[in-house]
């Protein structure tokens, strides 16, 4: 059985094909907490998780996979990949130590 990060990972890496892809050049936490509580009504339900994970793309870009995932089957409610140049010092603390935050 996979560990929930895994899990998550997984999820994520099947949704990067067909999520939406914006850019920020300076990504900041009111730009992710915004998106998350446009769809505060798909987080809340039970069994959906947000997280966020930061990646780096094939292209070399630096980037974070926000989404909605369902904890039982892993797949992805509702994603987007932000491609940024810089983070903010709240999302670079939240991702110091895992590429995987779940947001709560």
């Amino acid at each position: 059985m996979f560990d929930p990060i895994s899990f998550l990972i997984g999820g994520v890496i099947c949704a990067m094909a067909v999520c939406e892809i914006v850019y920020y050049a300076y990504l900041t936490w009111t730009i992710v907490v915004n998106w998350f509580q446009d769809y505060e009504h798909l987080a809340t339900q039970p069994n959906n998780v947000a997280a966020t994970i930061k990646t780096k793309l094939d292209s070399g870009e630096h980037a974070v996979v926000q989404g909605i995932f369902n904890k039982k089957t892993a797949d992805a409610v509702e994603t987007r990949t932000v491609k940024y140049d810089q983070i903010d010092s709240n999302i670079g603390d939240a991702h110091r130590g895992s590429e995987v935050v779940i947001w709560q």
